[in-house]
Parts: structure tokens; C-alpha cells; sequence
């Protein structure tokens, strides 16, 4: 569970964000403006993304959920694998992640003007559970490394769009 421990992107992962580069020049899709989180590996992908050619807003709100004494330990160590729903007081409520997250696309929303695409590089967890509150897509499976959610806003609605993985194939 990596959580907020942070890492630079090893090898796999930065040709999966190249994957992800690539579907967008392929798809022509063009972004106005970018925004990441904090963290080192959110931040190279959206530069490895960009060609580090486009400037980008770096908001703390997007920054993946503290999982408290399980930051950094193995999945399989985690104890509500295994039905035990004592969990550490210090980790990050899940109520709490989605209001942060709101307040994140708060923040982009007001950055950006009508028509504008903006790209957002998060993490998996906190933007999953965003997915799920925010959108008509409840059931939301999750975010694959490098994996890219189209959505839309339309006054308070935001709309699940679409769901691509172009590293499908690294696994």
C-alpha cells in the first residue's frame, strides 16, 4: 500500500505513462491546462505526459490517501483484507478524501475557463473514490497504472465519460 509514501516512477511505469502520452497525441487530445498532486510520481507522469513542455498547477488536495501505519506495506499485510475492520486512527477517513478531492476539483474548475481541458494527474485511490461519489458511475472498479478517465462537467453534474488503459498489455 504506497499511499502517500512517495517514489519516482521505475521503469515500467514511466513506459506505461508513455503509453498514456502516446494515446493522447494518437487521439489528438489537447489539454489547456494541467494540474498534479504533490507527489514526485504524479508530477513526472503529467511532465513525461505534457513532453515537459506545458506548465501545471501542483494542488496538496490531490494527493493520495494516508493510509497512517500502513503506508508502504505489503497488500497482503493489510488487515481489512481479512475481514478486520480495525483500522489505524491516524489513516485518512474515506469521508475525508472525498471532500478533499472535491475541494480539489473545486480549485481546477475555478482555473479554468469554459470549453478549457484540463488534464489531471492524481492517484488511483483518491480519484476512484471521487469517480464513485461524484459521478453516475457508482460501481467504478478502479484505476490501473497509468489509466485514463474521460470526465465532463456540466454546472454542478460531472459525467463518467470513459475509461481507457493504453498500458493494458504491460499489465
Amino acid at each position: 500500500m504506497q499511499g502517500r509514501c512517495d517514489s519516482p516512477l521505475n521503469e515500467k511505469g514511466i513506459r506505461q505513462v508513455e503509453m498514456a502520452r502516446d494515446y493522447f497525441q494518437n487521439k489528438h487530445i489537447h489539454f489547456d491546462k494541467a494540474f498534479s498532486s504533490t507527489q514526485e510520481r504524479a508530477c513526472d507522469t503529467l511532465e513525461i505526459i505534457t513532453d515537459h513542455k506545458m506548465p501545471y498547477t501542483r494542488l496538496k488536495d490531490l494527493r493520495e490517501k494516508c493510509y497512517g501505519i500502513f503506508e508502504g506495506r505489503d497488500e497482503f499485510l493489510l488487515p481489512w483484507n481479512y475481514g478486520n475492520s480495525n483500522v489505524d486512527p491516524t489513516m485518512e477517513k474515506n469521508e475525508d478524501v472525498v471532500a478533499r478531492m472535491r475541494r480539489a476539483v473545486v480549485e481546477i474548475m475555478d482555473g479554468i475557463d469554459d470549453g478549457e481541458a484540463a488534464l489531471v494527474c492524481g492517484h488511483g485511490d483518491i480519484l476512484a473514490r471521487y469517480v464513485r461519489d461524484a459521478t453516475d458511475n457508482p460501481n467504478f472498479p478502479g484505476f490501473a497504472n497509468a489509466s485514463i478517465v474521460k470526465l465532463t462537467v456540466d454546472g454542478d453534474k460531472v459525467h463518467f465519460d470513459e475509461y481507457v488503459w493504453p498500458a493494458e498489455d504491460l499489465g
